[in-house]
């Protein structure tokens, strides 16, 4: 069984009503009370230690340094060791190249991890949650690593404690389903509230990104069940029937909403957001390897003809290989985890229209039939891959970090590497800045 899947079952235990704190398995959104009428927390913790052994993590960490003490609960807590290392969780954001001297923010931002990620590509990165044991650690962990522009505050996402437009790009990670445990009233009214005040923190010209899973996932079609409520198919049925079904079975309200992409762009439209995208996490929003423009048939194609999919569920696993044989195409609308963008512009580097490819054309490098990102090892960095559905043709890494070592290896995983039939040693074809992000392009890519 996946680490994902497995600790996620282990932490589907009763609920813990004296301590009424709730995150996904993303660790992000906290609550300090339910409101009246408010469901409760299915469990008090997803995949993270009991809040004793956090308090006691952040007592090693002040004496030994925060990686020697997760290093010593790591074997205990393997996918909470694995999140807080993953400083390139957000990555992402990377494809929308925005400008580094912007400052970044991050809601529900949990432990810090992807906020830490953040602070080494932007001029400043702020992470902002509803737990205070959270925000200490996350404090924490930017003061040992030296991240002085990396700063931690307590609030909700409700009611940011910020002035209108200081932020370039608002992120969240796993959050935006449980903004209906934050009060009463419509959870989809608390979710346009959210965004609302998001709107409200962003330049003019800033982006929101959000990752967050599908309603539709395969995972919940094929009955693994949902890790907001514990119980199966919840997420895909009408909300009416979700509804008698969480009552039923759990005495309380059904009130953490996901939509599918389409239902994402219109809330994101709804909550005053000029243009909204969405964008496939492959295969999961805490532990992707790929992010796809949904419909983008060659490249699901490739990617599943190469084995190149991971999976967590089998169950799941075995109705995409399924549907990548018959129609590649739809496999988007049922992707674990999406990446929904809203803003004035939600061009990414993904679409053949943006500047990158003007300034790549320079160097006789072209956007090919199709493509698609990786996401790359190093902290900051993705890869952009080209490719004529059968063969990749070159890969564009941006964002790419001062390097020490060998130049011509671009920053992927093993895994990627491999599935893909990559030459680890590929000629650096051309390097140039995209205003001050750096863009190497490796090519011929032999595959």
């Amino acid at each position: 069984m996946h680490e994902h899947e497995s600790e996620r079952s282990a932490a589907n235990g009763a609920p813990d009503q004296a301590i009424p704190r709730l995150q996904d398995d993303g660790g992000h959104v906290g609550m300090t009370a339910p409101a009246s009428g408010v469901a409760a927390p299915r469990s008090a913790q997803w995949a993270d230690p009991d809040v004793t052994v956090i308090e006691g993590l952040i007592a090693d960490s002040q004496a030994i340094g925060w990686r020697r003490a997760l290093d010593a609960i790591a074997e205990q807590y393997p996918f909470f060791a694995k999140r807080m290392r993953d400083l390139g969780l957000g990555n992402w954001h990377v494809l929308l190249l925005r400008p580094r001297a912007c400052a970044a923010l991050d809601v529900g931002c949990g432990f810090g991890s992807l906020v830490l990620g953040l602070s080494q590509y932007y001029q400043r990165a702020v992470g902002l949650d509803a737990l205070s044991s959270r925000v200490r650690y996350g404090n924490l962990r930017a003061r040992q690593d030296g991240r002085a522009n990396a700063s931690f505050v307590e609030g909700t996402g409700l009611t940011l404690p910020f002035t209108a437009g200081d932020f370039g790009l608002v992120t969240m990670n796993g959050v935006l389903e449980w903004a209906g445990l934050h009060g009463a009233g419509r959870p989809d009214d608390l979710q346009r509230s959210m965004l609302g005040q998001v709107r409200r923190v962003l330049a003019p010209d800033g982006v929101f990104a959000m990752a967050i899973e599908n309603r539709f996932a395969m995972e919940t079609l094929a009955g693994m069940p949902d890790t907001h409520t514990g119980l199966r198919l919840v997420p895909a049925l009408p909300r009416r029937v979700a509804q008698m079904v969480v009552q039923a079975k759990s005495h309380q309200d059904f009130r953490t909403y996901l939509y599918n992409s389409r239902g994402y762009e219109d809330l994101v439209r709804r909550s005053g957001f000029a243009r909204a995208a969405v964008l496939d996490l492959v295969s999961s929003y805490n532990d992707y390897d790929f992010v796809v423009r949904l419909g983008d048939t060659p490249s699901y194609n490739l990617l599943w003809r190469r084995g190149a999919v991971r999976t967590f569920y089998p169950r799941a696993g075995s109705a995409r290989r399924a549907v990548a044989k018959t129609w590649p195409g739809a496999l988007g609308a049922f992707g674990y985890a999406y990446l929904v963008l809203g803003g004035s512009d939600v061009t990414t580097v993904l679409d053949e229209g943006h500047p990158l490819w003007t300034a790549a054309a320079r160097f006789g490098i072209g956007p090919g039939r199709t493509r698609f990102a990786c996401k790359g090892i190093a902290v900051g960095t993705m890869l952009v891959a080209t490719h004529d559905g059968n063969r990749l043709e070159s890969l564009l890494e941006i964002g790419t970090p001062d390097r020490s070592g060998d130049s011509s290896t671009p920053s992927l995983s093993n895994h990627v590497m491999s599935s893909l039939g990559l030459d680890p040693r590929i000629p650096v074809r051309a390097a140039w800045k995209m205003g001050d992000t750096d863009i190497r392009a490796f090519g011929p890519v032999a595959n």
